[in-house]
């Protein structure tokens, strides 16, 4: 039992799939609409792995949590169950505003979809954002004149650069096209951020620091929107959890573009 419960504490995932069977018997399939977050192969494998530990059983194509899983998860302590009630919020969040969800049916349904849907949006973002002489540096929108068009388009070229480094390292055998989708897709909310101050600049003459802050707020919640779209059907693709991942293109692409923004916004 103690080796069980060591298991399930350093694997926290497994702890809300177990959370889930309490509720009652569920698919895979049931699974996976309720974490979206969390890719299949990974559900699968440690939906597997507590059935050969007695956690879990399989009937009919659903997965029960047995006695001896039930016993585990209050055995759990308290304040690693509060840290995962916080995760599990977030996640929530998370699925609401990027639409997650539906993101996730409709990669499993066909990525090309995805692409037929995503492409004319960031499209219209970059038509937008090239009439009203807005920017994109990196992953932020900037309206000022210091700095030539063809930034925008060397900005898309990096993102995309770094998402086929990315997600070639995590598996090498990547297919292009879906490829495509995911950062077509990504790129929906910095689109939409790109859009919405496009249309400020271009129809507002007089814009004040008042009209301006929900308009920073939602350019700086966009690219984390974005790179939490990339890392979810990333981690579909590569079978890599989402933390993973999520944090890999923080690191990569957030941050260095944050600096790189704040350092061009002061001049």
């Amino acid at each position: 039992m103690a080796e069980d419960l060591a298991s399930l504490v350093s694997t926290p995932r497994r702890i809300s799939l177990l959370a889930l069977l309490e509720d009652g018997p569920k698919s895979v399939q049931e699974i996976t609409r309720l974490v979206p977050h969390m890719p299949l192969s990974i559900i699968v494998y440690d939906l597997e792995q507590m059935r050969a530990r007695g956690i879990v059983v399989k009937r009919n194509g659903k997965y029960f949590i047995t006695d001896k899983g039930s016993e585990l998860l209050r055995n759990i302590p308290s304040e690693f169950n509060d840290m995962l009630r916080g995760l599990s919020t977030f996640y929530k969040m998370l699925n609401v505003i990027s639409l997650r969800s539906a993101w996730v049916y409709l990669y499993y349904i066909n990525p090309l979809i995805l692409l037929a849907i995503s492409t004319p949006l960031v499209l219209l973002g970059v038509l937008m954002s090239w009439i009203a002489n807005v920017k994109l540096v990196l992953l932020f929108p900037y309206a000022g004149s210091a700095l030539p068009w063809y930034v925008s388009v060397i900005s898309l070229a990096i993102y995309i650069m770094v998402d086929y480094i990315v997600s070639y390292r995590l598996k090498p055998m990547i297919t292009h096209l879906r490829e495509l989708a995911n950062v077509m897709v990504s790129l929906v909310p910095i689109s939409v951020s790109v859009s919405l101050m496009s249309l400020l600049y271009y129809f507002t003459t007089h814009v004040t620091e008042q009209v301006l802050v929900p308009f920073y707020i939602i350019s700086y919640l966009a690219p984390i929107m974005s790179l939490t779209i990339l890392a979810t059907l990333t981690a579909l693709d590569t079978g890599v959890p989402f933390e993973h991942t999520a944090i890999t293109y923080l690191a990569i692409l957030y941050i260095p573009s944050s600096i790189v923004y704040l350092t061009v916004a002061s001049l």
